[in-house]
């Protein structure tokens, strides 16, 4: 739509004042589209063309903003129009809901710049009932979520799975490292018997989770994955650094003793990692499977230590082997 295709709706219920507000109007270069009445601004608003209203201020005017913004539907930017000196603007834009005041006699410059300033502004308000949609949506999804949570309170991997895979996606999207960390407590040691021990009660997965809880930071992401498994996604974190973390989680949890129906037995976890480096095209669920895989080979090479799954192949690296 072109300059002089753009029109401004004044409503002005004096004619000797509505003269000169078009005149000026039509300075600026937009049509103007005049009413003296209600009625006739009421039917001005099927104008495709309109951009802005110029509305007089005094009791008309408050009654016709007021059917606009509640009844109309309508979303143009409103100018109250004040004299020179008056009126108080702040209380009379108030009063009528407008976007801002124009004095008059008002410039081109006056006009074009609240025009713009409006639309900026109907843009901001848009978005901003998007980010309460948004923002209701993500307090059900909490709501949701804030249900009873697994030993040591982290959430099941079901009930944060698509987060977990938008933070990937984000990774890619900005060029960022992120790594995918599995911790499995190792399998106990048979006693003289032969008999297999019973697997660890609830509260020592809860001591796992506990050590895996003071080895990250605020920013990772530890659920409960698995029984005796936890996973953890660290963001900005590339594989050296997730060794690190995985060094520190498994010297944490070989200080857990656990006593069942025996003697005391000290607790090992092996980790299994994943990355994506910055430019690496992959997806949440292949970096899962990665480190799963990565946790196996760990575990079945005796257990207590960290290895990682390079996710262009098929290599597995023992980066931490024995008691390291």
């Amino acid at each position: 739509m072109s300059e002089l295709q753009r029109s401004i709706l004044v409503y002005e219920p004096q004619a000797s004042a509505l003269k000169r507000t078009l005149a000026l109007v039509e300075q600026t270069g937009y049509r103007a589209i005049g009413a003296t009445t209600a009625e006739q601004a009421t039917a001005a608003l099927s104008e495709e063309s309109l951009v802005a209203l110029l509305v007089a201020a005094g009791a008309p005017g408050v009654e016709f903003c007021h059917y606009l913004r509640e009844f109309s539907g309508a979303s143009l930017p409103i100018a109250a129009l004040l004299g020179a000196v008056d009126e108080t603007d702040a209380e009379v834009v108030a009063k009528m809901g407008a976007d801002g005041y124009l004095r008059r006699p008002f410039t081109a410059t006056a006009l074009e710049s609240f025009v713009s300033l409006a639309r900026q502004l109907g843009r901001l308000r848009r978005q901003l009932i998007d980010l309460r949609g948004s923002v209701a949506e993500l307090e059900q999804r909490l709501q949701r979520t804030a249900g009873p949570r697994g030993p040591g309170g982290f959430h099941s991997f079901e009930e944060v799975k698509d987060q977990l895979a938008l933070e990937v996606r984000r990774a890619k999207r900005y060029g960022y490292p992120l790594a995918i960390m599995v911790v499995g407590i190792d399998p106990l040691p048979a006693p003289a018997g032969g008999v297999a021990p019973a697997p660890p009660p609830p509260e020592v997965t809860a001591g796992l989770a506990a050590s895996i809880a003071k080895s990250v930071r605020a920013i990772d992401m530890p659920i409960h994955f698995a029984a005796e498994r936890i996973l953890v996604c660290l963001p900005h974190t590339d594989l050296a650094g997730a060794e690190e973390v995985g060094r520190r989680v498994k010297r944490r949890i070989m200080t857990i003793t656990y006593r069942g129906s025996g003697p005391a037995v000290q607790l090992t976890a092996s980790v299994g990692l994943a990355g994506m480096a910055p430019g690496e095209d992959l997806t949440f669920s292949r970096l899962v499977k990665s480190a799963l895989a990565a946790l196996k080979a760990a575990q079945l090479k005796g257990g207590n230590r960290v290895m990682k799954r390079v996710t262009r192949g098929t290599v597995l690296s023992d980066l931490a082997g024995g008691g390291s």
